[in-house]
């Protein structure tokens, strides 16, 4: 009797254990497919989000992501101009800057990915990877491996709303999905993210 019941509870433990993970699992799918079509709806695209950016601070973007805030499109951008970071908060409608956070930079890694990146400007390199992954550029960011430039990770948004992961050669402009750069320098094309 006593194996039976454990039994039982054991089995309704895993079936509601079972259920939260299906429910998280299927709450973060919508909340994808939900800001996927903000993004596509955005008027402002990485490039204007980039050079709002660039112009309000007078640095260089290491960095943009578009999230979903609440139901409004926001693309955060950051720069870096020396020692100085500043993350930005830029309206996807609007084209606005809505938010500045200044911040001190690790000026080894940052400055290193803008200046060992070719000088290539951030805005440039996402009009290339957009033309090259054939969709738009919904995140894009400069990679830096013990300190040193290690290309450039985009996130491209399909027509058909898929969204892809390549690693970009800044100084070529050659996409490979999915993974980054591997620990020999080489192009890691098994597939697998390797930023986690």
């Amino acid at each position: 009797m006593m194996k039976s019941k454990l039994t039982v509870l054991l089995t309704g433990t895993l079936l509601s254990a079972a259920t939260l993970v299906g429910v998280a699992a299927h709450a973060g799918s919508s909340n994808d497919t939900a800001e996927v079509g903000l993004f596509q709806k955005a008027q402002q695209d990485v490039g204007a989000a980039i050079r709002a950016a660039e112009t309000a601070t007078g640095g260089k973007a290491v960095s943009a992501e578009f999230s979903d805030k609440g139901g409004s499109g926001i693309w955060s951008v950051e720069t870096v101009t020396g020692t100085k970071r500043v993350d930005l908060k830029i309206d996807a409608a609007s084209g606005e800057v809505i938010e500045t956070k200044d911040e001190v930079a690790d000026a080894g890694n940052e400055t290193a990915e803008v200046t060992d990146a070719g000088g290539a400007p951030l805005a440039e390199l996402a009009a290339k990877a957009a033309a090259a992954g054939g969709g738009k550029v919904m995140s894009i960011d400069f990679e830096n491996e013990n300190g040193k430039a290690a290309g450039v990770g985009v996130e491209i948004v399909l027509s058909d709303g898929s969204v892809q992961d390549f690693h970009m050669d800044a100084a070529s402009g050659k996409l490979t999905p999915g993974g980054g750069p591997s620990e020999n320098g080489e192009d890691n094309t098994d597939g697998e993210d390797s930023n986690g």
